[in-house]
């Protein structure tokens, strides 16, 4: 893999400039370098960055020492719209500045709560974080349960396919939950 170059981009102008408005909020810069560029506000950090293999423009809001993503405050602001949101991927000096000016735009209209410290959004935020957790942590379980509940109802061990299937209800295909309370019923029976 060749070494990506990141000397001519400007980057940190660009972002400067493309970015005024946190200035105006209150925000001043407290790291610049050619990827990277911090803005902080007392609590609050903002960071845009260009990727320095995946040439990735992005950006992150943390809030009392909890990163967020874009996308995630995107996603409690409008969860329609994430969607359709995808992170630019560039390595052209056009292509930077094209991509820093839709960040910009999508952290004006969807950052705006979380850049001025607003706690309700912030505990919206965190809830979504904790959900998503749970939801990984579930899929994370489903997918060692799946196995062992298939060949316990396979082997009609109905007690043992009930007991697992019921631990990853909430992610059962209609087959599964067939099975489930096909098992079920075969315990009273």
């Amino acid at each position: 893999m060749s070494k990506i170059d990141h000397t001519n981009h400007n980057f940190p102008g660009k972002v400067r400039e493309i970015f005024a408005f946190l200035e105006y909020l209150g925000f001043s810069v407290v790291e610049s370098s050619l990827t990277v560029v911090r803005y902080k506000n007392r609590e609050i950090e903002v960071d845009v960055y260009h990727g320095r293999h995946s040439c990735e423009i992005g950006a992150g809001i943390t809030v009392f020492g909890v990163r967020y993503t874009i996308s995630e405050i995107i996603k409690v602001s409008n969860p329609d719209f994430v969607d359709t949101f995808r992170y630019v991927t560039t390595n052209t000096p056009k292509g930077i500045t094209k991509a820093l000016e839709e960040l910009s735009l999508l952290m004006r209209q969807f950052g705006e709560l979380v850049l001025k410290g607003d706690t309700k959004f912030i505990g919206a935020l965190s809830k979504q974080r904790e959900q998503w957790s749970d939801d990984y942590a579930l899929e994370v379980l489903a997918e060692q349960l799946r196995p062992q509940a298939s060949e316990a109802f396979r082997q009609k061990d109905y007690s043992t396919a009930a007991d697992l299937y019921s631990r990853i209800r909430d992610v059962l295909s209609t087959a599964e939950l067939k099975k489930l309370n096909f098992a079920v019923k075969h315990l009273k029976n």
